[in-house]
C-alpha cells in the first residue's frame, strides 16, 4: 500500500529508504484519499508503523492541519477537506485532545459534542446548528471577560 524506494533486497531482508517530510505528507494525504473516508489516529499509526515513528507522524499531521490540507473532525478522525460533509461522527469515541486545538476550535467551536451526538452527516448537522463562527466569537469574548475580571 505504501510505496517506498527499495535500497536493497536479499532472500532474508528488504531495505527501504525512509520518506522525507514532504513524501510523508503526500503519503498521508494519498492514503486518506485512497481509503475514501476519514481515518483515525490509531489507523494511521498502525499503517505507518515501521515507516515513521509516532512523533514524526504527529508532527506531519499537525503541519497538514495548520495548512488546512487536513481537517480534524469532532470525533478525532482526520479527513481531507470536503470529506466532512457526508461523514457521520462516531458517538462512542474516547475523545482525545485535538492535535491543533486552535484550528479545531476555529472550525467546530463549542459544537463538537453536539455534532458527535446527532448521528447526522456533518454537512447536515452544521446546517441544522448553524456555522461554528459565532461560537468562536463567543469563546473569544468569554476569555476576554475572564482576563478583565482577573
Amino acid at each position: 500500500m505504501i510505496r517506498l524506494k527499495k535500497l536493497y533486497e536479499d532472500i532474508d531482508i528488504e531495505v527501504f529508504k525512509a520518506p522525507t517530510e514532504e513524501e510523508l505528507e503526500n503519503l498521508i494525504k494519498e492514503t486518506i484519499k485512497n481509503n475514501g473516508r476519514p481515518m483515525t489516529w490509531k489507523e494511521l499509526r498502525e499503517l505507518f508503523a515501521g515507516v515513521a515513528g509516532e512523533d514524526r507522524l504527529r508532527k506531519v499531521l499537525v503541519k497538514l492541519i495548520e495548512r488546512d490540507e487536513l481537517i480534524e473532525l469532532p470525533d478525532g478522525a482526520l479527513a481531507l477537506p470536503g470529506m466532512e460533509q457526508n461523514y457521520i461522527p462516531r458517538k462512542n469515541t474516547k475523545r482525545v485532545r485535538p492535535l491543533v486545538p486552535t484550528k479545531f476550535r476555529e472550525r467546530w467551536g463549542n459544537l463538537a459534542a453536539k455534532l458527535r451526538k446527532t448521528g447526522l452527516p456533518l454537512g447536515e448537522a452544521i446546517k441544522q446548528f448553524g456555522t461554528s463562527a459565532p461560537f468562536e466569537e463567543e469563546f473569544e469574548e468569554e476569555s476576554e471577560e475572564e482576563y478583565i475580571e482577573e
